[in-house]
């Protein structure tokens, strides 16, 4: 079967790191692609050749786009494919911070595209990877798939969540961070 995997993070030469940790795990098979050193194509083109493996980029990457209009965010969105169940790993995920900024303030673009990107491949898998990803409540806007707001759940939006754990403080934070540890 092939598969697909998205690793962003913050820089290039992590690249290095990712292979490592394929190669650590004894997945040295597995191809690791650098976004940044392929065109703005189908990445499964013939010129490209890119069918399955990882394709590492970094935040800046996503949000990048070509003197055409093309964009990273969409040329990543068409190689996956609508039925993608595949891996997106957000290593460093706290660059996607700001989503949901202070009153009079704008979402970042990194934010903004990496909820878009999990909004537009619905059934991949997430992992988030940061050790201050959530040190602001405010800052976990982007941590869609965390499952502690939306249907099922006890907030109906991420702002309703927020709210609850502004009105709870530390008691309040200490009871999610439980919540999930438990799942």
């Amino acid at each position: 079967p092939i598969w697909k995997v998205l690793w962003i993070s913050v820089g290039s030469d992590l690249k290095f790191d990712a292979r490592r940790d394929l190669d650590d795990v004894g997945a040295t098979y597995v191809e690791v692609h650098a976004l940044n050193k392929l065109p703005y194509s189908k990445l499964d083109s013939k010129a490209v050749g890119i069918r399955e493996g990882v394709v590492f980029l970094t935040y800046n990457s996503l949000i990048a786009s070509s003197e055409k209009g093309l964009t990273r965010l969409k040329q990543l969105v068409n190689w996956c494919g609508t039925q993608f169940d595949g891996l997106i790993i957000f290593d460093e995920c706290h660059k996607a911070k700001n989503l949901v900024p202070e009153a009079g303030s704008q979402p970042t673009r990194t934010g903004e595209a990496v909820l878009e990107l999990q909004n537009k491949l619905p059934e991949a898998r997430v992992v988030y990877c940061s050790a201050t990803g959530a040190s602001e409540p405010r800052n976990m806007g982007y941590m869609v798939r965390l499952g502690l707001w939306g249907p099922g759940t006890s907030f109906n939006d991420f702002r309703e969540f927020l709210g609850a754990l502004d009105k709870g403080g530390v008691g309040a934070l200490e009871l999610v961070a439980m919540d999930m540890k438990a799942r």
